[in-house]
């Protein structure tokens, strides 16, 4: 007779397990049918999660030069060069992220990603000319590149947001 419990309670737990598991972590549709997971939306799950993770990266630099560019200015010749210095640093930390491989049918979303990695270069380099040599137009410029750029991020996540299916528990508790 216990070994009936164990048996019946081993089957139960092989059937409601995927059940559960499922549950919790299937995507669903617009019209709350669950996708398969086939090999390409996998690859697209990876995908859109690393670019997710590039996004908030660069996200997070970019706020870094948006406070300089937006800060007050330098007043004397070392404080331009501590400015100078932590633009480097965010550029350098720019330089150094690599665009997540997009396949070839996410390409919008690949130029956004460096549209928005040129238009940051764009805006540290016209920082640096701005404390490099006091040129108040390279600020505007700077400045100018820095709301360019949101716009791109805010693209960016909009796209990450269109391609990515809601969890099945959420649709279905709707």
């Amino acid at each position: 007779m216990h070994k009936h419990f164990i048996i019946i309670g081993l089957t139960l737990a092989v059937i409601g397990l995927p059940l559960g598991v499922g549950y919790a972590a299937a995507p669903c549709d617009s019209f709350g049918a669950p996708v398969v997971l086939s090999l390409y939306r996998l690859r697209q799950q990876r995908f859109l999660t690393a670019v997710t993770h590039w996004a908030d990266t660069v996200e997070e630099i970019g706020n870094g030069l948006d406070v300089i560019a937006r800060g007050p200015q330098p007043q004397s010749t070392g404080a331009a060069f501590r400015l100078a210095e932590q633009v480097g640093q965010a550029d350098a930390r720019l330089n150094t992220l690599t665009l997540p491989e997009a396949p070839a049918e996410y390409s919008l979303l690949a130029l956004t990603m460096q549209q928005t990695i040129d238009t940051y270069a764009y805006a540290a380099e016209q920082l640096l000319a701005f404390y490099g040599n006091n040129d108040g137009q390279a600020l505007v410029e700077a400045q100018a590149s820095l709301a360019l750029v949101r716009l791109a991020l805010g693209d960016l996540r909009a796209g990450i947001a269109g391609l990515t299916y809601p969890a099945c528990r959420e649709v279905w508790r709707e």
